[in-house]
């Protein structure tokens, strides 16, 4: 609120000294007195213009005072650099010698340790070399000790394998049991299953076979010694050595293990309709022997034996072909060459999807052979070109193709 007082006052002042002498001789006395008033009234209410004036005049003399001593001490300040740039040139002098003496002391020490531990390295390398001789010595020794012991609990082992073999033989002579006997293809099929099982140590008693509309030759077998886990461990040998259209299936019914064994012939009678998919649920109770045997009969005829079937293998990559199921487990490369290995190249080779042509994957899928397997390679590609030769497929020998 004093501020603007001022302000209104110092300018009717203003206004009254600019107005007075345009004015008549009366008005001219009204204006004066006016403007006299209005100065008057803001000197007294405004603060003491000449103490702030005598001090800022006592500041000016400060200042000046002040610049003068800054002078002052700039004219003597390069005097006083100097000296103190002599003072730290001596500073770092004294300790850049004391550093050199003491990386001179440093490197007289480090010269010390490295001879002493190169004295170290040869007395230790010296009694290394010693030890290692002594115990290349001890090795030598143990080895042919080992040998000489090995030799000698090895040809003990081969004699009481040998006698173990010839007890084996004698059990199995008594433990064997009775093949069923007959001419049908089912009995011929379920004695050769025994047959293996028998080779394999699983003795069984046969309980009965016969044939299901589904194509499947349907065997119980009781096992002497153990269940179904006792047959069921072999499926993948039963499926390569009889060479099955697939893996049999197994299944614990009244009293029996019950199999089902899908041969490639079978999937040929042209009574029993083709199979689309393996059985992935066997029926939980077993079939009625009679009334499959006589069903199957039916189909085929009065006739119960079934048409011979020729024992010349089938070379060729025919349509039956495309219903191949893969063995779980490869196959081995030496013998003579089965049916179920044509069969299985001329699948992948025609009928998989897609076709696989290449000779490496094609031995890798069927015998589990690497290039470079040496002996075992070498029989799955003569045993590859054999079956691609006989089924009359030119074999690119310097093109995997």
């Amino acid at each position: 609120m004093k501020r603007p007082l001022q302000y209104l006052l110092a300018s009717i002042n203003l206004a009254a000294a600019v107005a007075y002498p345009a004015l008549d001789e009366k008005h001219s006395l009204y204006a004066r007195l006016l403007g006299l008033s209005c100065g008057l009234i803001y000197w007294k209410i405004s603060p003491n213009i000449f103490a702030t004036i005598a001090k800022l005049n006592s500041r000016r003399t400060d200042l000046i005072r002040e610049v003068k001593r800054l002078n002052s001490e700039i004219e003597i300040l390069p005097r006083k650099l100097e000296e103190l740039a002599r003072s730290k040139q001596q500073e770092l002098d004294d300790r850049e010698s004391s550093i050199i003496a003491r990386e001179k002391q440093l490197q007289e020490q480090i010269d010390a340790a490295n001879q002493a531990l190169s004295k170290q390295q040869q007395e230790l390398q010296s009694s290394i070399e010693a030890a290692n001789s002594e115990l290349e010595q001890d090795k030598h020794k143990f080895l042919e000790e080992t040998e000489e012991a090995i030799a000698r609990y090895q040809s003990r082992i081969e004699l009481l394998e040998s006698e173990i073999d010839d007890l084996r033989s004698l059990l199995a002579q008594y433990e064997a049991p009775a093949l069923p006997e007959g001419s049908s293809f089912e009995i011929i099929l379920v004695r050769r299953c025994m047959e293996l099982l028998l080779n394999k140590r699983v003795v069984c008693e046969f309980k009965g076979v016969a044939i299901d509309p589904d194509g499947y030759v349907v065997a119980r077998l009781k096992p002497q010694d153990g269940g179904q886990k006792a047959i069921e461990k072999w499926a993948n040998y039963l499926h390569i050595e009889m060479e099955l259209a697939e893996a049999p299936k197994f299944a614990t019914l009244r009293g029996a293990v019950q199999i089902w064994l899908k041969p490639q012939e079978m999937v040929r009678l042209p009574a029993v309709a083709p199979f689309d998919e393996p059985p992935t649920n066997p029926s939980s109770n077993p079939p009625n022997l009679r009334i499959v045997r006589s069903e199957s009969l039916n189909n085929f005829g009065e006739n119960p034996t079934p048409e011979p079937i020729s024992t010349e293998p089938n070379k060729q990559f025919d349509e039956r072909l495309m219903k191949f199921v893969e063995p779980s487990a490869k196959l081995p490369p030496f013998g003579a060459i089965r049916q179920i290995e044509r069969d299985w190249i001329g699948y992948l080779y025609c009928f998989h999807e897609p076709p696989i042509r290449n000779q490496k994957a094609l031995i890798l899928r069927v015998w589990g052979y690497k290039s470079g397997d040496s002996s075992g390679y070498r029989s799955a590609r003569t045993r590859l070109h054999i079956i691609l030769t006989d089924a009359g497929i030119e074999i690119k020998r310097k093109a995997n193709q």
